[in-house]
């Protein structure tokens, strides 16, 4: 039996998201903002309509962007990488957080750099976006909006409310850590889970002990998977000259 290919796995999953975004959307937007009578679904549920007719306001789904920075320290060659509680074990990914209102993009990556890790950054430049359907149940649209970004100062202050750790990680290091055969597996393996996913998967089934490499060669580190922006930025910054790694999130997927 063939295998599902990694672009049909992309499709399905951004299709669910899409769909999961709009549902929440419609569960938070059951009343109209402006008089506070109840809201109903128009154009197939792509926008809602008051249903008062002295009002009549239109709503549609609100987009909330994020920004995600890898932040470079240029001189030492290294890129700051932070991790948070809910990751899996060595798992290190990009700074991200939402824009304040009248805040440019630029301008937030600096702030959101500067609260969480007390880095001060100089020039940000723009990478790729990705819309990002997964996020919490009040925000389900999200954009992600990705930056590398150029330290001044290189003493790490952690808000320990906002993150568990972040630390100057070596170009090499991160190079082994996409390198390694535990890695590969796991993205090999988060693919196929998530297919099984979108087959139906017997709830008596269970794919973690597929994570484990016969070498027991164990990556330092991992980084997110190329479903998620936050690889793309890292491995990028990582293999500059090869043109596997492209600004654009591939069709891969993971849930690293």
């Amino acid at each position: 039996m063939s295998t599902m290919s990694e672009g049909n796995v992309y499709l399905i999953i951004l299709g669910f998201g899409q769909a999961r975004a709009l549902l929440e959307w419609h569960n938070i937007s059951r009343f109209c903002g402006h008089c506070g009578e109840k809201t109903v679904p128009m154009e197939a549920g792509r926008r809602k309509q008051c249903s008062n007719e002295s009002c009549k306001k239109r709503i549609y789904p609100r987009v909330d962007p994020v920004v995600i920075m890898l932040v470079i320290d240029r001189e030492n060659d290294r890129a700051l990488l932070s991790k948070q509680s809910r990751f899996v074990p060595r798992m290190w990914s990009c700074l991200a957080g939402f824009i304040e209102p009248g805040e440019s993009l630029e301008e937030a990556v600096r702030r959101e750099t500067w609260e969480e890790t007390g880095i001060e950054v100089g020039e940000v430049v723009y990478h790729s976006s990705q819309p990002w359907p997964v996020g919490p149940n009040s925000m389900p649209c999200q954009l992600m909006v990705g930056f590398f970004a150029y330290a001044k100062s290189l003493e790490i202050n952690v808000d320990k409310e906002e993150l568990e750790d972040a630390q100057w990680h070596s170009r090499e290091d991160v190079r082994k850590a996409l390198t390694f055969a535990e890695y590969k597996k796991a993205q090999t393996t988060a693919a196929a889970k998530v297919e099984q996913m979108c087959k139906g998967v017997e709830k008596t089934h269970s794919l973690s002990t597929d994570f484990n490499v016969e070498s027991g060669e164990l990556t330092p580190m991992f980084v997110p998977g190329p479903f998620a922006i936050a690889h793309h930025l890292i491995s990028s910054w990582a293999f500059p000259d090869q043109n596997c790694h492209s600004k654009q999130p591939s069709s891969s997927v993971s849930n690293l």
